[in-house]
């Protein structure tokens, strides 16, 4: 299922430009305190504005849904980053956006999620959250934040060892690259009947992986391990690569495809 940004995103009594104007002001004021700590930010560009506030409104549904159901409603970001962004764009230089675990904690108590598991296999990016967040505790209040350092797989097979009958989880997966995201490990988290995932299709990086893998064989075994099979060589273009992947997901849920513009592309996995 393929839906526009308006059809999610927005509250559709409210004019799509003031939407997103009220929405960036919530989400960058909380941040001042920690806009110019000199550590180390995320990087991004202005695309990322426009992701983040996609996961955005996905937490809070999420959140609404699995409150009724679950003792617990727990939040994973797999590649958690320094919680805060950084743009590569040159009129962005001086600026800063809160990363997904911020994102994650900003939503009013209505939207709340009992736990919080923030992963990432960087030393330095988890000591920059981990510094941050205690600085913003002021604004956050007490929350169960766990800042972890682990990669993606580890991740994968400790939420597959806990308890899914009283927990709900929302797992954001947004990684700097994909080979990591084999798919031996997203089966695995598809068949957690729990959760729901949020997906970045790094559409561009795969192709030209894509294209590469036509003469080395290096990035031809990193293609076949994120599909599971060699059904990517048989795609041409970014549409076909994006179609063959979900159509893998489609055996276990159901898929929706966020129409934003590209780069990457965006994946809601329930």
């Amino acid at each position: 299922t393929t839906v526009t940004l308006t059809e999610w995103c927005l509250d559709m009594t409210e004019d799509p430009y003031d939407w997103s104007k009220r929405k960036i002001e919530f989400l960058v004021d909380p941040i001042n305190p920690i806009k110019d700590d000199k550590m180390k930010t995320s990087p991004g560009q202005i695309w990322s504005i426009k992701k983040l506030l996609v996961l955005d409104y996905c937490i809070q549904g999420f959140v609404v849904i699995f409150r009724k159901y679950f003792e617990k409603w727990v939040y994973v970001d797999t590649h958690c980053g320094t919680g805060l962004i950084g743009f590569e764009e040159e009129d962005l230089r001086d600026e800063r956006f809160p990363g997904s675990p911020l994102i994650a904690t900003f939503n009013s108590n209505d939207h709340q999620f009992t736990d919080y598991y923030f992963c990432d296999e960087d030393f330095e990016s988890i000591s920059a959250l981990n510094t941050r967040l205690d600085t913003l505790k002021p604004i956050l209040g007490s929350k169960n934040f766990n800042v972890i350092q682990r990669d993606f797989s580890a991740t994968v097979l400790n939420l597959e060892s806990r308890s899914h009958h009283n927990e709900g989880y929302f797992v954001f997966i947004d990684p700097q690259g994909f080979s990591e995201i084999k798919w031996n490990l997203m089966e695995r988290l598809l068949k957690i009947r729990t959760a729901d995932i949020f997906l970045t299709f790094m559409t561009p990086f795969i192709a030209m992986n894509r294209t590469n893998a036509e003469s080395n064989e290096s990035h031809a075994q990193t293609m076949t391990e994120f599909y599971g099979d060699n059904e990517w060589s048989q795609c041409n273009g970014t549409d076909e690569l994006l179609e063959a992947y979900i159509k893998k997901i489609k055996k276990y849920v159901t898929v929706y495809l966020f129409e934003v513009p590209k780069p990457s592309d965006l994946l809601f996995l329930t």
